[in-house]
């Protein structure tokens, strides 16, 4: 760890106090001369007018106030849950790649991608994050952080945008060895008691393991209007898949729920779970650029025995948080559309779309502020294993609304608007097991822009010759 300053960032809904335990856990791992200086910061979180551009500007000034370094990799950072967001915002705005002042970046559930907990209501969402309160308490959580939770919320705008700033741009990628080392520590275990509200299979009862981890993937698919000899369809193309930039450490918490991961309980009363997570942030402020790439396949090993595997019966189902964001070619949101998968034999999608839907798609949620974008939460071991039984490939389509139909004489007619499944003038597009396991990944986030072709039937614009 050398002797850089090390930074700490707290969470939504939380104070810089909570890494007091963390703080003399390390000072003991490491020796106080290794841990010079210490800087934790303390930010509002549950100011409704706040928003991610605000923390980032007074996160900045902050730094120069305390007269810490900016000078490339003279820092170490350590974030819990939103402050994972904040510090990424605050380093791709202010820093290029190979310029960033930190160098060990130590992620505690992170909320890269969202939290399921961010949209619902202030009530529920006091009693989730705090347990029984009193009414005092109760009437004082008066605001919060309404635009910090928009952008918290699953398939926000927010951590779509954060990511092509700094997980998709063109060039050299900021997290990977020789720059910022990033390790995302997660725990994969619910809450008990009334927190209990919040838990759902592959999360830690705020964040989910797909929307911590900072690997994600982006895919574009284009429904092209094109010309057949049966008249003009729409036809779907894979126009470019990218995996994210760089490479960071994930690495699941058998175990432990969101606030434990904190390790703020003393060293005696730690479970098996936090002496092993204490011993992994301790790896991860001290490792090195040679040794970095080992740690992560290491953390990536350990995964997979946590992980329920092809075939498999054993290990805890894993899950990818699939962003989907439709628009059409005008680049305008699209927010009234169906996904379907099905298997392209059966004119019903057979029993293998019953599967999917039914079961492998757990959850769906829409952004509240715009529908087009949606998160898929996807069984990803459950959605290939049915393709391989079915012995298909997948058939993926979509419809939306309005529906063109450019017969004048149909009560239903609709001059612009897009093809439909139902018309058989828009295809699906195919996908093989392998390639199913290649974009279906667990634990991790897959970004999909979707452009689909509004039409516009002949009749909506005609020029004519002057008659003689």
């Amino acid at each position: 760890m050398s002797n850089r300053p090390l930074v700490m960032l707290h969470g939504w809904n939380d104070a810089g106090s909570s890494f007091e335990s963390l703080v003399g856990h390390l000072r003991k791992r490491l020796g106080a001369e290794r841990v010079q200086r210490i800087s934790i910061g303390d930010y509002l979180s549950k100011d409704d007018a706040l928003r991610f551009d605000d923390l980032q500007a007074a996160l900045d000034r902050a730094w120069t106030l305390q007269g810490l370094p900016r000078d490339a990799a003279s820092v170490d950072l350590i974030v819990h849950s939103t402050g994972g967001l904040v510090i990424r915002d605050w380093l791709v705005r202010h820093f290029a790649p190979d310029a960033a002042p930190v160098k060990h970046l130590v992620m505690l559930a992170p909320a890269n991608f969202g939290s399921p907990l961010a949209h619902v209501g202030r009530s529920m969402l006091g009693r989730i994050t705090n347990g029984f309160f009193s009414r005092q308490a109760g009437q004082a959580v008066l605001e919060t952080g309404a635009n910090i939770l928009r952008g918290l919320e699953l398939a926000s705008p927010f951590s779509w945008e954060l990511a092509m700033r700094d997980r998709f741009a063109a060039g050299e990628s900021m997290y990977a060895p020789g720059r910022v080392l990033c390790s995302v520590l997660c725990g994969n275990t619910g809450y008990s008691g009334i927190r209990s509200l919040a838990n759902e299979e592959g999360g830690d009862g705020t964040v989910r393991l797909a929307t911590a981890n900072l690997t994600c993937g982006y895919m574009q698919i284009a429904f092209r209007e094109k010309e057949r000899d049966t008249g003009r369809v729409t036809v779907p193309e894979v126009v470019d898949y990218q995996p994210s930039s760089g490479r960071c450490a994930f690495r699941i918490l058998d175990g432990l729920d969101h606030s434990a991961i904190k390790l703020d309980a003393a060293e005696s009363r730690m479970s098996r779970g936090q002496r092993e997570t204490l011993t992994l942030i301790e790896r991860a402020l001290t490792i090195d650029d040679d040794a970095f790439d080992d740690f992560c396949d290491e953390c990536d090993t350990a995964n997979q025995k946590l992980t329920r595997q092809p075939g498999e019966r054993r290990g805890k189902p894993g899950f990818q948080n699939t962003v989907v964001r439709v628009r059409d070619q005008f680049d305008v949101p699209v927010e009234d559309y169906l996904i379907e998968f099905y298997d392209p034999r059966r004119p019903d999608g057979g029993g293998l779309a019953r599967t999917i839907h039914e079961s492998a798609i757990r959850k769906v949620h829409c952004y509240q502020a715009d529908a087009s974008l949606r998160s898929l939460y996807i069984d990803t071991t459950r959605l290939c294993d049915a393709v391989e039984r079915a012995d298909t490939r997948l058939g993926m389509s979509i419809t939306a609304e309005p529906m063109l139909d450019e017969d004048e004489q149909n009560a239903r007619y609709m001059p612009v608007g897009f093809r439909t499944l139902a018309d058989e003038d828009i295809e699906d597009l195919c996908l093989n097991v392998d390639q199913l396991r290649a974009l279906f990944q667990p634990h991790r986030t897959l970004l999909i822009d979707i452009c689909v072709h509004r039409s516009q039937a002949d009749n909506v614009f005609r020029l004519s010759a002057p008659q003689d």
